[in-house]
């Protein structure tokens, strides 16, 4: 899901990395909503005496004759040093691996990361057994941050799952394609993975250990100035609301900018130090908090909450997304389901229903000038954990209330998990970010394009999240730079 269920694929560089599944074949078995990689003063590891029994064990009951070669585990270790394995290298999945999963996700002694003082909720360490001379030997291999962020450097080649759509991308030079790099202007650097847009057209975006803004010509530091942001400090969402205050998500605290001082918002008061997400809804003037303690609302100098003791239907307080309609319905995406709340407060859950969402958790939402509602949607319970592309795809809501899914099988989706959608109502179309296969044009009509870092000037196929300005600009936020999508 997008950042964070972008969460489960996300990553924010600054000091610390977060949330991502490093290795190919990725594992469902252990919640990972939000973790660092190997990060820390003192970072995760284990009991040496201890973990070498884990060698001992493998090496009497494996048959390792004539074998060589190492796998690398990723393994998640929490504040009370319990672990297991979220991904590796071994794509055949023999058995060998099995059994090492097994031990690695059964042993007791990990130690957890620990940042001034403080233990991290959750770190994740590779571990590496190397298979030599008949034996078999596990050992911590840390993260090299460096090598690990330069890698981004070098876009992945786009993974087109839809093999049976032809796409012509017939309008793709109807558009002019600008990207900022760290070469090409005085971006900090290309990590950038949130993004905003003021009232005054203002680009707002989170990059590596740091805000800027920009203005269409330099891009300004603009980080808070009110907290000692010490060895560690990074942004992980962002909003401009209807009054032009940005808020902002970082160093486990809210904040808000009104253009000239920054406010810290004490949890005990607000409820809440985090969020996955902050969404600005216009049509009513709130701003939708995101986090594990459910909704958090602010409106009017007011903070509010909605959560499983309020609203029964809600299946999580894990919220992901929210966001209003036209016709004053909130739409809540959580970690176990999807919640409608109507404009007289009755709440409906679609895990009760035989719609398409039932199973799904909405990661964005935009809608049109007729009221039809567009939706991305991440797939909760997955038959195939290791399936990369899942049913999920994008899903319209009409406006007579039925919903129709587009994925790989039935449209000109290249890939089903998709990021962020946005309507562009002057061309009447609807543009979808992926963090595969690029940026998706879907005309309504059945016309699908498909523009990504080996067909267009756009430098890469993994695309954070978007946004449009007043004038119809598409602003794309992603690991190569700030990209910028308008008509000629």
């Amino acid at each position: 899901m997008r950042k964070s269920i972008v969460l489960l694929s996300f990553l924010a560089f600054s000091g610390k990395m977060y949330s991502q599944n490093i290795f190919p074949v990725k594992l469902d078995n252990c919640k990972t909503e939000k973790f660092c990689l190997d990060c820390g003063d003192i970072k995760a590891g284990y009991n040496e005496e201890e973990f070498q029994k884990i060698n001992d064990k493998l090496n009497k009951t494996l048959n390792l004759k004539g074998l060589s070669g190492a796998i690398k585990f990723q393994v998640l270790v929490d504040s009370k040093g319990k672990a297991c394995v979220l991904s590796h290298t071994d794509q055949s999945n023999n058995l060998i691996t099995q059994k090492i999963i097994e031990e690695l996700n059964k042993f007791k002694n990990w130690t957890p990361a620990i940042t001034e003082n403080k233990k991290e909720e959750k770190s994740s360490i590779n571990i590496i057994f190397i298979v030599k001379d008949n034996a078999i030997k596990g050992n911590i291999e840390r993260v090299d941050m460096n090598a690990f962020k330069k890698s981004f450097d070098n876009p992945t080649k786009p993974e087109i799952f839809n093999k049976n759509y032809t796409y012509k991308n017939e309008h793709l030079n109807d558009y002019k394609i600008t990207v900022w790099n760290s070469k090409n202007s005085d971006l900090p650097n290309n990590m950038t993975d949130n993004i905003a847009i003021d009232n005054d057209g203002v680009i707002w975006l989170t990059v590596d250990e740091g805000l800027v803004k920009f203005d269409g010509f330099k891009f300004i530091n603009a980080e808070q100035n009110i907290t000692d942001k010490g060895k560690f400090f990074g942004y992980y969402a962002i909003a401009s609301d209807n009054s032009n205050n940005k808020w902002v998500y970082g160093g486990k605290n809210i904040y808000s900018y009104n253009g000239q001082n920054w406010t810290k918002y004490d949890k005990q008061t607000i409820g809440i130090d985090g969020a996955y997400e902050i969404i600005n809804n216009k049509k009513t003037d709130e701003v939708y908090f995101c986090s594990d303690e459910g909704l958090t609302i602010f409106k009017n100098g007011k903070w509010t909450n909605l959560n499983k003791d309020k609203i029964k239907e809600l299946p999580t307080n894990r919220v992901a997304f929210a966001a209003k309609d036209s016709k004053n319905r909130l739409w809540i995406g959580t970690f176990q389901g999807t919640i409608m709340i109507d404009e007289n407060g009755k709440a409906t859950s679609f895990e009760n229903s035989d719609t398409l969402l039932n199973g799904k958790c909405i990661t964005s939402m935009d809608e049109d000038e007729n009221g039809n509602l567009y939706f991305t949607l991440y797939e909760l319970k997955r038959a195939d954990k290791e399936k990369v592309n899942n049913n999920e795809g994008i899903a319209i809501r009409s406006n007579d209330g039925t919903f129709k899914q587009f994925t790989t099988d039935n449209s000109g989706m290249p890939f089903n998990h998709a990021n962020c959608v946005v309507y562009d109502k002057k061309d009447k179309v609807i543009w979808i970010s992926t963090d595969r296969a690029g940026l998706v044009r879907y005309d309504l009509k059945g016309n699908w394009e498909n523009y990504h870092n080996e067909n267009s000037e756009i430098p890469t196929s993994y695309i954070s999240t978007m946004k449009m300005d007043n004038d119809g600009n598409l602003y794309l936020a992603t690991r190569q730079g700030l990209v910028k999508i308008e008509k000629k």
